[in-house]
């Protein structure tokens, strides 16, 4: 898949930054911020103004704040708020410290890949110490690049891990209650005999699931 274009940045580009470029290339978001417990953007990524994209993530800090105070206690542990507008939803994700991840999504979109959140919420917690408060998946997932054999039913014989191509055996297939819509999901077997899951997200975004 050809990266998307991305807007021209204010500020000079960063690890948090790449984090969230691979964040929004990962999956179907417009754009993504790393924001502070005052609503200040630390870094942004995407297709979005650098303006927009603060007073983006401004907005949403300022009502997960909002929830985070009422009296009921379902509500003030919010850790995941979506909101569809007229013509974008938009997505925020409680970290520690008052940290929050928010993004941009396209119109009427109400889900973004758990996979892909799940890998920048790993990238920024080794980065920064920030830990969402709730995970965004219970596997350990990254992006990756896989080749097909060819043929009429095409399947996964190599995986780019670690520098490399590195041949799969495929051992099983995954069960549709295992996946999403329009998803696929494989076992498949490394030559050193190590396990992983690949898995294809529409509309063409292969995850591997790695041991912990």
């Amino acid at each position: 898949m050809r990266p998307r274009r991305t807007a021209p940045r204010d500020q000079r580009a960063t690890a948090i930054s790449g984090i969230l470029h691979r964040l929004c290339e990962g999956s179907d978001a417009i754009a993504a911020a790393l924001v502070d417990a005052l609503g200040e953007t630390v870094d942004y990524a995407g297709r979005l103004a650098p303006y927009d994209a603060r007073v983006m993530a401004a907005e949403l800090r300022i009502l997960q704040s909002a929830l985070n105070g009422c009296r009921s206690a379902a509500l003030s542990r919010t850790h995941e708020l979506v909101v569809r507008a007229a013509r974008q939803s938009f997505l925020l994700r409680a970290l520690s410290d008052g940290y929050a991840l928010a993004l941009a999504l396209p119109r009427y979109a109400f889900r973004l890949s758990r996979r892909a959140l799940a890998e920048a919420e790993a990238e920024l917690a080794a980065e920064t110490g920030l830990v969402p408060w709730v995970p965004a998946d219970a596997g350990r997932w990254v992006r990756v690049e896989v080749r097909l054999s060819e043929g009429t039913t095409p399947r996964p014989e190599a995986v780019w891990l670690e520098g490399g191509w590195r041949p799969v055996t495929l051992v099983g297939r995954l069960q549709a209650h295992d996946l999403g819509p329009g998803e696929i999901g494989f076992l498949a077997q490394l030559p050193s005999g190590a396990e992983l899951v690949l898995v294809r997200e529409p509309p063409g975004r292969w995850f591997a699931g790695l041991p912990a």
